[in-house]
């Protein structure tokens, strides 16, 4: 493997540009039966306003599922062996960025996890009472309408002319809510489909596993409606390290970057057919270029052929780190 210590740390900054092929759903309350979308409150000529938006933080979730995906899939055989976790605690410091408070038992695990797992790194995570701060940034998702033209005009400088449309052209925020539905929403007791790759500590063994026709596995169902912001619409984001990134760091990045745009979805229901958007990014690796879609540069494939090469030789620290088995 390439030795990654006399590599220069390096700053990424990217934009995103959004076109949404089909309804996205990113939802923020529920009054009566209508799932309402999460909005921003701007200053639109001197008068608020609220945007339909999609938080940075949902995409962050969406990014370090994908990243830990990978990691697993690695470590797994792609699923053929699955990781069994003898600390629960750090299943969900990897899928889900753990939790705070002072009554778990993450807080031993920092030291590892930090040392050899560079998405953790990457993304921060909670150990306890300890905070692993996040190198990576990604701002809100923010469509490309008459009322955010002021506030998201970096963002499109950013991406170069004739991306966008013309900015006369633009909705107004109004013309961007649309409801969707009827909809059936199913209280699950479960979700296996994100156990493919590893089962959580605790977890009930196959012998132990509930039949699919038990009383446990029948969620009750709901009818509802949820406001969605239609096909068509552009948006834009930025992600931007807060500090600078190794090359394991930014292999992991971009390792994940290019698993979201074999299949680009943003918020919620994707596997309905909810979210599916065209993206193009622009924006530097230091002095190094990003136009997609095309290919990454060098500097870029090698840290990722360099963090996968990682994850194979270093498996078994990797799985110590984790408390997992095959």
């Amino acid at each position: 493997m390439t030795s990654i210590t006399t590599k220069p740390l390096v700053n990424v900054r990217l934009t995103l540009a959004y076109l949404a092929e089909q309804p996205i759903i990113h939802t923020d309350e529920t009054i009566g039966n209508i799932s309402k979308l999460k909005k921003m409150r701007i200053i639109y000529n001197g008068k608020p306003e609220s945007v339909p938006t999609l938080s940075g933080n949902s995409f962050r979730g969406q990014l370090r599922d994908i990243l830990a995906d990978q990691l697993c899939s690695s470590l797994s055989n792609n699923g053929l062996a699955r990781l069994s976790f003898k600390n629960n605690d750090a299943y969900g410091i990897l899928y889900s960025g753990g939790a705070l408070g002072e009554k778990n038992t993450s807080a031993a695990l920092l030291k590892d996890f930090q040392t050899w797992i560079p998405s953790v790194r990457l993304m921060g995570a909670a150990f306890g009472n300890v905070m692993l701060p996040s190198k990576l940034a990604a701002t809100h998702i923010i469509p490309c309408a008459e009322q955010t033209r002021q506030i998201i005009q970096t963002m499109c400088d950013a991406l170069g002319p004739n991306l966008l449309p013309a900015e006369d052209v633009w909705p107004k925020t109004r013309d961007l809510i649309f409801n969707d539905g009827p909809l059936t929403r199913k209280d699950d007791g479960r979700d296996v489909t994100r156990q493919r790759f590893a089962i959580p500590g605790t977890i009930a063994t196959p012998s132990e596993e509930i039949s699919d026709n038990s009383e446990t596995q029948k969620g009750q169902q709901m009818i509802y409606y949820v406001e969605c912001i239609p096909p068509g619409t552009w948006l834009v984001q930025q992600l931007y390290s807060k500090l600078p990134l190794d090359q394991l760091e930014l292999g992991c990045l971009f390792d994940g970057l290019t698993a979201f745009l074999d299949h680009p979805t943003i918020g919620g229901r994707s596997a309905a057919g909810y979210g599916q958007v065209r993206i193009a990014i622009r924006g530097s690796v230091d002095k190094a270029k990003i136009s997609w879609p095309s290919e990454w540069p060098e500097d870029v494939t090698n840290a990722i052929q360099v963090y996968q090469e990682y994850m194979k030789e270093q498996q078994e620290s990797i799985l110590d780190a984790l408390t997992a088995q095959k």
